[in-house]
């Protein structure tokens, strides 16, 4: 009967939240409606184009992403004529996009806390994380983490200013993962929860302990060499179009110089669903790579995941192990899909990236896995 009144809840949680993200997205796909019959009366799309070029730091949206649609109401004229504001930070995180991103993190906490993880409840959530922001219809994630978080410090370099949709993004990241270890990643991210899900497919050949230490170099490595090149690249071409009389302020020269060595990585654009030779290519690499792997994009690539990686040393909510109840039975090294939970129990100074995913609560007959934001005394 208590596991009944268990799942009676879980199904109850999930009803509401596929709700409340209904009437968000009834609410967005008004609001875009509304302004893309504004836009086709403007006379000048020209110039709104490059606003909103301006606004996102982005290139010209393309049609049917709802986000980039609703930049391009920030660019619209009002009824009376006068341009309207741009979309401001705040405007954005109120957007039902992430309002859906918080109310997931919400659940996450409440799910984490109470130590009601196991399975399937962590099976439906990542299910939700990803039809909602990683199948392009619901909430397009445009722009994508790895897209916003190193342009939102590129742009500043390059047009002067932080874009609000790169500053929202931020926020959304980096805030949950504060307060608790990497919940953005392990809980909403559609991309982690791609992987993940591809992960619990059971397979032969997985690898679970593998070498941390070398992932977390190259990832490292890659997050150096982007802010290296990118300067680089940035004081070549001002040189360049020194050389030939240019001004290099202009938009062209500009653009260029926002060039990231993750673009031709960013497994984030496979959620854009665009059957081209590059989706052939990468998807089956990130499918095989998940099955052998936890997580192989985050802990190897994601410089969002790298990012996260150290702020978890601060955030106060975290899985914890009481090693005074704990009787080294080691059955959550056995049944946890992490390779956290082994150096977690046997105390290593450096852990891998725990994405707080909780599964390993369940495997311990002890209670001696939970979340919490303090220590126990």
């Amino acid at each position: 009967m208590r596991k009944n009144y268990h799942l009676i809840t879980i199904i109850f949680t999930l009803s509401i939240l596929f709700l409340l993200s209904g009437i968000l997205f009834s609410a967005d796909a008004a609001n875009t409606s509304d302004s893309l019959q504004l836009h086709q009366s403007d006379k000048h799309p020209t110039t709104d184009s490059t606003q909103a070029v301006n606004l996102t730091g982005e290139e010209p949206f393309r049609a049917g992403e709802s986000e980039d649609e609703e930049v391009i109401a920030s660019a619209e004229t009002t009824e009376t004529g006068k341009p309207s504001a741009p979309p401001t930070v705040i405007d954005f995180l109120s957007s039902g996009k992430y309002l859906a991103f918080l109310i997931l993190s919400v659940v996450a906490f409440i799910v984490l806390l109470a130590r009601k993880v196991n399975y399937w409840v962590r099976l439906i959530l990542l299910f939700i994380a990803f039809i909602l922001f990683g199948l392009d219809y619901f909430y397009p994630l445009h722009p994508s983490p790895m897209c916003a978080i190193p342009k939102l410090f590129m742009f500043k370099f390059t047009w002067g200013e932080f874009f609000p949709a790169f500053v929202a993004m931020f926020i959304a990241i980096f805030l949950p993962s504060l307060i608790g270890r990497k919940i953005f990643c392990g809980w909403v991210c559609p991309l982690g929860a791609l992987q993940d899900l591809i992960n619990k497919i059971p397979f032969k050949w997985r690898i679970k302990n593998f070498n941390f230490t070398v992932f977390n170099s190259i990832r490292g490595m890659l997050l150096l060499m982007f802010v290296l090149v990118f300067f680089g690249v940035k004081d070549h071409l001002v040189w360049l179009s020194q050389d030939m009389n240019i001004d290099p302020t202009e938009q062209m020269w500009v653009a260029y110089s926002a060039y990231s060595i993750y673009e031709p990585i960013n497994f984030f654009e496979l959620l854009h669903w665009s059957f081209n030779l590059t989706f052939f290519i990468m998807f089956p690499l990130l499918v095989i790579s998940s099955l052998i792997l936890y997580r192989p994009f985050c802990y190897s690539i994601c410089p969002i995941g790298f990012l996260t990686w150290l702020i978890e040393k601060i955030a106060p909510g975290r899985v914890r192990v009481d090693h005074t109840k704990c009787n080294n039975c080691q059955l959550c090294y056995e049944k946890s899909p992490c390779p956290t939970i082994k150096p977690m129990v046997e105390k290593k100074a450096v852990l891998p990236d725990c994405t707080s995913c909780g599964e390993c609560f369940d495997t311990c007959p002890q209670n001696a896995i939970k979340f919490s934001f303090f220590p126990e005394k």
